[in-house]
């Protein structure tokens, strides 16, 4: 997890760099590694109770599917729209968001860290992403299922936190997730 600790660590420098700290300076600060965080933020924002909201599934994979296709794509970063780039917050909380996941990485460390890092990159990350852009075409219709969009959400959730940590083999496991839920979809229709 020492990635993650390294993009906290340029997040806390740019909020105490700036009294106020947009969208688009945290974009130019992580760079390429913006695609990783921007998907882990919107998947977690599916798993979360935001996810059971009628109609936000739907507009979340409209996000997903957008920063998903992007990455596949091979953009550097992000295109983001003008109004959404130019949304800021202070400074300082953007060191207290950092300082809050300090721990949460610190715990995470035990388990996920960079391994089998061939598997999140280059094409191997763009072949993630592009999974994770058709695993959310899968949220607006499982959004009239109960917790139906659970399983896509938690996928594209690992599939982000391996993209962050580097950890080949949590990608690994989010495959053979999506494989075990689509096999499982499969046998509930047929």
């Amino acid at each position: 997890m020492q990635e993650v600790a390294e993009v906290l660590d340029r997040l806390d420098e740019l909020g105490a760099s700036r009294e106020r700290v947009t969208v688009d300076d945290v974009q130019e600060c992580l760079g390429r590694d913006a695609f990783g965080p921007a998907l882990l933020t919107l998947g977690l924002l599916a798993l979360s109770p935001v996810g059971d909201i009628p109609g936000a599934p739907t507009i979340l994979a409209i996000f997903i599917f957008g920063v998903a296709v992007q990455m596949a794509a091979g953009r550097n970063t992000p295109w983001l729209p003008r109004a959404l780039a130019r949304r800021s917050v202070k400074g300082r909380h953007v060191c207290r968001a950092a300082s809050l996941f300090r721990p949460v990485v610190r715990l995470l460390a035990a388990v996920i860290w960079a391994r089998l890092t061939f598997l999140t990159d280059g094409h191997f990350a763009r072949a993630i992403a592009g999974t994770c852009a058709i695993l959310a075409l899968t949220l607006p219709p499982l959004e009239i299922v109960p917790f139906g969009a659970t399983v896509p959400s938690s996928v594209i959730t690992g599939f982000s936190i391996a993209l962050v940590a580097r950890d080949g083999l949590l990608a690994l496991m989010s495959f053979a997730l999506m494989i075990a839920g689509g096999y499982f979809i499969l046998t509930l229709v047929g």
